[in-house]
């Protein structure tokens, strides 16, 4: 059947319930959540790792704003329209659905769950939402919106998103659809989970997974090669070391798949900075006012052997097109002193320079030569 949304619903709940128990005196020195979180993957592992549950669809329910190559084109005022006409609610219901506009009257998904509570659907056995389900809707809602990622466009015919969600709304109890409506607008606040603790009670590896590619699909693809399959998902700390040890030497990067980012950490001050770095070796470089970007090349490629990621992970390739020129320049591809024979992968920033002033630019003079998703956005008052 596939893990029913309920069960991940109830951790979400359990945290927010946990807000009144951390502003108690007894629970300063603990964190209620860590607890919570523990105890729901042990009742729950057997069904995340079951060959029924699909946990790329789970992980994106977790963590809807990881999925950056989706986006719905939905905001409050608008979902808040669809969900009316999805539940067929009276004027008098709409009304008070609209009242997360009014101070004190909650976000968007707390008035859903209100107006819900006031007629509860009934959801016969077998008949449960699933996360499956969601994710495949959300897939096709996203693949209307020109600002979601190629992959995503191309794997779906745009929905109606009334179609798409009223199915869902209709077999959700109102606390469930509270949290369907806050996943679509990518915040569960006031609910903040703890990344790092999740992904790590999921699968030991796979933070560290994402920090070497920053993809969900990508990190459960090597969560199902050899050896890495035959692995536990929750070992004992000494265990998890000595395996952590045997997976590295079966991680190579991969073409097209971004690599994650290390961790950066602000510094107030030189010596601030000589203070976090202690005794630890260092690299270190110039900083520029340009915008980061990742390039992927794969010469194996007849053509389209170029893509760029974009510091959030969406593939920018279209939309940087006008570096294509340059790169092919600069690593001299197709000519006999080219910098590498097949594949290489660069990470730089993007900046525009001034052959009148011969210098660099203003960061903001960027978005004069660089759309997003074709769009070029704050640049009608520029001077030109």
């Amino acid at each position: 059947m596939g893990f029913k949304f309920t069960f991940l619903c109830d951790l979400l709940s359990n945290l927010e319930a946990n807000r009144t128990l951390k502003a108690s005196t007894g629970a300063k020195n603990r964190n209620p959540d860590l607890r919570t979180i523990t105890n729901w993957f042990n009742n729950h592992e057997k069904r995340i790792h079951s060959k029924d549950t699909d946990r790329l669809a789970l992980l994106s329910c977790l963590f809807p704003e990881k999925r950056v190559d989706r986006v719905y084109w939905l905001q409050d005022a608008s979902l808040a329209r669809v969900i009316g006409r999805c539940l067929l609610l009276g004027i008098s219901r709409r009304e008070e659905l609209e009242r997360w506009r009014v101070s004190g009257g909650g976000d968007l998904g707390q008035c859903v769950e209100n107006v819900m509570r006031q007629a509860e659907n009934h959801i016969p056995d077998g008949q449960e939402v699933t996360v499956e389900e969601i994710d495949a809707a959300l897939d096709k809602i996203a693949a209307r919106c020109r600002f979601s990622g190629p992959r995503v466009r191309r794997k779906h015919a745009a929905v109606d998103v009334e179609a798409a969600l009223a199915p869902l709304y209709r077999r959700l109890s109102s606390r469930d659809a509270k949290w369907l409506t806050r996943m679509i607008l990518k915040s569960y606040y006031p609910v903040i989970l703890p990344v790092k603790f999740i992904l790590k009670n999921f699968h030991f590896l796979l933070p560290h997974l994402l920090l070497f590619q920053d993809s969900f699909e990508a990190a459960l693809d090597l969560l199902t090669s050899t050896p890495m399959s035959l692995f536990p998902p929750r070992p004992e700390p000494g265990v998890a070391k000595l395996l952590g040890n045997v997976a590295l030497q079966h991680l190579t990067p991969r073409i097209g798949i971004k690599v994650g980012r290390p961790e950066f950490y602000k510094a107030r001050s030189i010596k601030h900075c000589c203070k976090m770095a202690g005794r630890r070796r260092m690299s270190v470089e110039r900083k520029y006012d340009g915008e980061y970007c990742q390039v992927h090349i794969d010469l194996s490629k007849s053509r389209d052997f170029i893509q760029i990621f974009s510091k959030s992970g969406k593939d920018s390739t279209i939309d940087r097109h006008g570096i294509h020129k340059v790169l092919k320049q600069c690593l001299r591809i197709g000519e006999p002193d080219c910098k590498f024979s097949r594949r290489c992968i660069l990470e730089g920033e993007l900046l525009v320079w001034s052959d009148k002033n011969e210098k660099i630019l203003e960061f903001h003079k960027l978005r004069k030569f660089i759309s997003r998703s074709g769009t070029f956005i704050g640049t009608q008052n520029d001077s030109q």
